[in-house]
């Protein structure tokens, strides 16, 4: 019984099935296989009779075609006593040929041995039609003619008394396939309408519980929370459903609770409303404030540039462009998105203000397809990569360092590779990077910049994908980073500026 309890609808169904469909199985192979039985029976019950039959046309034949033959001598007419000749010798393997004391055994080798006889005489009466003995043609066809009417006699004989045997058995076989059929088709019935109640019962004893269910959730939709779902032990889904119901309502009603709970309070944070929009305006305020100070750096930078220009320090005046343009980039760009041109002025602001750092000993060089220049992008994704080259790579080998930029596209993406000669990147420090694990992927060196975690995670967030961002060694040395921007933008949006 606990064993049944457990069992789900869809086991009961699929044993319902199951259990229908291999009876109703068993009973039509039962069907079946005495019906063919006797059948089989039937067409026995005849077999003798045809077989007689044919021994009796194909004896006529031998007679008729040797009659023909010995009249004409014609090729047709051997040829056609041959080949019955034959058949006739095969039906003949088919009679009893052993001493039995059974009256039709008896007659089947009789007609075994006659024909026996028959067939040496009219082989006899060929070879003297060849040899052209006529008299011996006429007494030889004489002897076969009186051996062929012993035969047809005794064939006729066996296949009447064959007959009428056959004729009782076969009326017996009728009368038994008649209430087999009938036997058969009550046991199906009989089976089908045990399946069909079963099935109404099995049915019955699982709806039922559903209905007990949607009557109770009938109440609880016009608002009569305090109804409980009727909890019947049928082991299956519907136990747990209307359990799961139970502890759903019972979640409801403490819910409203808590919510009215929540209300009480709502009205009593209503007073401190006007509290919180003044505590808001004050924030506002500072933040304008905080605005200032860009503002006054960027206006400042530009006094120095104008200076200088005045006093006619032009790399002091470009020094200080540059580093009044970068700053800016950084403020107002930072959490926009820019073009690839934007981003690659950028760069040439930022090597600018290497070089005049080092002493023009960083060597930069771009090769860009100028088409590619309009595509939209996230800020600050270049110079963090330029930075780190500079930090982990040229500054920590003697001499001079350079640094080479290619953008180009293939079919889906814009690609921009970075490669610098610095003193290169192990492929176990590229994998950790790669997956944010290495603290080398942080700032630089002397750098509070934002790192290359930092812009790994940004362009796998904008275009979301994780194969946009590539490091390892270089061929000859150093190391090479490659972004792969998608032509179509960032992730739910079409960017236009790419379609090439």
């Amino acid at each position: 019984m606990k064993k049944e309890r457990q069992k789900s609808i869809r086991v009961k169904l699929v044993e319902i099935f199951l259990i229908v469909s291999v009876t109703v199985f068993v009973i039509v192979i039962f069907i079946y296989y005495n019906l063919n039985r006797t059948i089989g029976e039937i067409d026995t019950v005849y077999n003798s009779n045809i077989q007689f039959n044919d021994l009796s046309a194909n004896v006529n034949n031998i007679q008729d075609s040797l009659y023909q033959y010995l009249n004409t001598k014609s090729s047709d007419s051997l040829e056609d006593y041959y080949r019955y000749t034959q058949d006739y010798q095969d039906l003949l393997e088919g009679l009893n040929q052993d001493t039995v004391s059974g009256s039709q055994e008896l007659a089947e080798k009789n007609i075994y041995n006659l024909s026996q006889t028959y067939l040496d005489l009219t082989d006899n009466a060929v070879e003297k039609k060849r040899g052209r003995d006529a008299q011996g043609v006429r007494e030889t066809y004489e002897q076969t003619e009186e051996i062929y009417g012993y035969i047809r006699a005794n064939i006729n004989s066996v296949n009447t008394s064959a007959f009428i045997t056959n004729a009782q058995s076969y009326s017996s076989l009728r009368v038994v396939l008649s209430y087999m059929t009938a036997f058969s088709i009550c046991i199906l019935f009989a089976v089908m309408a045990v399946a069909v109640g079963w099935i109404v019962i099995m049915t019955r004893s699982i709806t039922r519980p559903l209905i007990e269910l949607a009557n109770s959730a009938t109440e609880i939709a016009r608002g009569n929370m305090e109804v409980d779902f009727p909890i019947v032990e049928t082991g299956d889904e519907v136990s747990a459903v209307a359990k799961a119901c139970n502890k759903m309502i019972e979640s409801i009603r403490n819910y409203i609770e808590e919510t009215k709970r929540n209300y009480e309070r709502e009205n009593e944070l209503a007073a401190n409303e006007l509290r919180m929009k003044n505590d808001l305006n004050e924030a506002q305020l500072k933040y304008l404030q905080a605005q200032i100070n860009p503002h006054f750096l960027f206006n400042s930078l530009n006094a120095g540039a104008q200076l200088a220009m005045m006093e006619g320090a032009e790399k002091a005046c470009m020094f200080i462009q540059n580093m009044a343009d970068f700053f800016r980039y950084n403020v107002r760009k930072m959490e926009k998105d820019v073009t690839l041109q934007e981003e690659l002025q950028l760069v040439d602001n930022y090597i600018y203000i290497l070089n005049v750092r080092f002493a023009g000993d960083i060597h930069y060089t771009a090769q860009i397809d100028e088409r590619l220049l309009g595509a939209s992008m996230p800020s600050m994704i270049l110079q963090p990569i330029i930075e780190n080259s500079v930090n982990h790579g040229i500054r920590e080998k003697e001499g001079e360092g350079h640094i080479r930029l290619h953008v180009w596209a293939d079919e889906n993406d814009i690609c921009i590779e970075i490669d610098d000669d610095g003193i290169g990147i192990d492929p176990a420090t590229a994998r950790k990077i790669m997956s944010g694990e290495s603290a080398h992927s942080l700032s630089g060196r002397d750098s509070e910049g934002i790192g290359l975690d930092n812009v790994i995670k940004r362009l796998r967030s904008y275009y979301g994908r994780e194969d946009v961002f590539e490091i390892k060694p270089g061929e000859e040395g150093g190391t090479m980073v490659t972004l792969f921007i998608p032509k179509t933008g960032r992730r739910g949006t079409d960017d236009k500026n790419t379609d090439l």
